[in-house]
């Protein structure tokens, strides 16, 4: 897919969730306990805050909540930076263009469920580091390549292609990086649970992150996914992510 038509099309489905995105983004809130917890056992130097792919602003205004910086929030999608409380520093970007050129001495950069979004997470991830002055600290959360078991297996089993998105692996995406550099790197499992697919595949439209670059399934291959996908013993189908929380702090 033409890398234009793809922009277009998370920033088209994103805007469209904006208004809805607060109220579904559940497992995005669950996560920002844990980034929370990471900043408050660090000592971060004197520098500029900045939420990547902040959406609607729940990860900056925790931050700004518990700390006493201010949080500047990026974000392709201005529909979502239009919910940022009044008064917050909003930037709206691309973040496959590289960070924006006012962000110049940040000393926490924070990304809560973006970076897998962009062409190439791996450079974006190394680039953002190097934007870090001395002894600033990155912090992001994405979904690894494990996500989705269920939903993989059912299509490996029963011939159906897989239509979800591909996410990065935590391996690649730390291999650059120095040991000493890497303060943590920890994934997560984290389970929803559904009455039927249909709801499982709703819950993914209703925070806007339904792209794709797969082949859209066929209507019947949809109706073999809802008859095979596994079900618990009160007939609810799940689906389970794994989440990697890294965070990286420059030393030199």
């Amino acid at each position: 897919m033409n890398n234009n038509i793809w922009n277009k099309k998370i920033k088209d489905n994103f805007n469209y969730a904006a208004k809805n995105y607060s109220k579904h983004s559940l497992i995005q809130k669950h996560f920002t306990k844990q980034i929370l917890s990471i900043i408050n056992e660090l000592n971060i130097s004197d520098g500029d805050w900045v939420d990547l792919g902040a959406g609607t602003g729940f990860l900056a205004d925790e931050i700004e909540k518990y700390f006493i910086n201010k949080v500047s929030r990026l974000d392709i999608c201005n529909n979502m930076l239009l919910l940022n409380k009044n008064g917050s520093n909003k930037i709206l970007w691309d973040l496959n263009k590289g960070l924006h050129p006012s962000i110049k001495n940040p000393s926490l950069l924070v990304s809560n469920f973006c970076i897998h979004w962009l062409r190439e997470p791996k450079r974006n991830l190394e680039e953002w580091f190097q934007k870090l002055n001395k002894g600033g600290k990155l912090i992001i959360s994405y979904p690894t390549n494990n996500c989705f078991p269920e939903w993989k297996t059912t299509c490996k089993n029963y011939g159906i292609e897989y239509s979800g998105l591909i996410f990065p692996e935590e391996k690649k995406m730390i291999k650059n990086f120095l040991s000493s550099e890497i303060i943590s790197s920890k994934n997560f499992l984290y389970k929803e649970n559904y009455p039927n697919i249909y709801k499982l595949f709703r819950s993914i439209i209703n925070i806007g992150a339904q792209s794709t670059k797969s082949k859209k399934n066929s209507v019947g291959d949809f109706k073999k996914l809802a008859q095979y996908w596994p079900t618990d013993k009160y007939k609810k189908v799940s689906l389970t992510w794994e989440i990697n929380i890294l965070a990286l702090q420059k030393i030199l």
